[in-house]
């Protein structure tokens, strides 16, 4: 099953964007009266039916819809520094999509190597990758920030900070997830902070723990930013997910 993406439909809009379009008309051939599946980007799946085929601006009726399509039992958000090589930051948010998170947040620490980040082609990724991989929600794509004053932000949920080097109160990433106290009646929240390739300064961790941040391990391995990521994100996943 293919899906298209609309920002609009939720509010009413009948109509797909021109790269949407584009898409449907030109390269899987769709015409009018052909069923097509549109998710809105906020967790909502419609079965459509084309009224108009224009190649440029494709007028559809919805017929009916699904809630929460696609959707993981959690609302995830991964607070990552971008590592040099912003592919590799790119490819972490396209999998990390795939797997399941709510919002990520790039950082910019202490030991950053990148100081500049532009999201346009990230938010592409998002996109593309909650369609492929059938989900209704498009992760949001957050203003990047300085750790200091991300630290300095309410966070509510569960908040973990991967740390490399040994400090008081770290425990495994699992041991963090099983005793977490979240409350059965709603979507646990968590969010997790990646650091850069020289990992957090101690300044930023002793503003984290001051903060109330919980330092975890990912294992053994030395993992690169965008892996430690990946780890985590996938830890979150098969924790909570049935």
């Amino acid at each position: 099953m293919e899906l298209f993406y609309s920002k609009t439909i939720s509010d009413g809009g009948r109509v797909l964007d021109s790269d949407e379009s584009a898409h449907c008309v030109r390269v899987l051939r769709h015409r009018a009266g052909d069923r097509i599946h549109v998710v809105d980007g906020r967790g909502m799946l419609y079965h459509c039916t084309i009224t108009d085929d224009n190649p440029r601006a494709v007028g559809f009726e919805v017929e009916e819809w699904i809630e929460h399509y696609g959707s993981h039992p959690y609302r995830l958000h991964m607070a990552v520094c971008p590592p040099k090589n912003i592919d590799r930051f790119e490819w972490f948010a396209e999998k990390a999509t795939e797997i399941g998170v709510d919002r990520i947040t790039p950082l910019f620490g202490d030991y950053s190597e990148r100081k500049v980040f532009k999201g346009e082609r990230i938010e592409r990724l998002l996109v593309s990758a909650s369609k492929q991989s059938h989900k209704g929600a498009i992760p949001e794509l957050a203003a990047a920030t300085a750790v200091s004053g991300f630290l300095r932000q309410d966070h509510s949920g569960l908040k973990l900070i991967c740390y490399c080097d040994e400090v008081e109160g770290k425990v495994d990433i699992k041991e963090a997830l099983s005793v977490s106290g979240f409350d059965p009646e709603s979507l646990p929240e968590l969010t997790i902070m990646i650091g850069p390739e020289g990992d957090f300064s101690r300044a930023e961790m002793a503003l984290a723990l001051e903060r109330g941040w919980r330092p975890v391990s990912l294992g053994d391995s030395r993992l690169r930013i965008e892996t430690a990521a990946i780890v985590a994100t996938a830890a979150v996943y098969l924790t909570f997910s049935k």
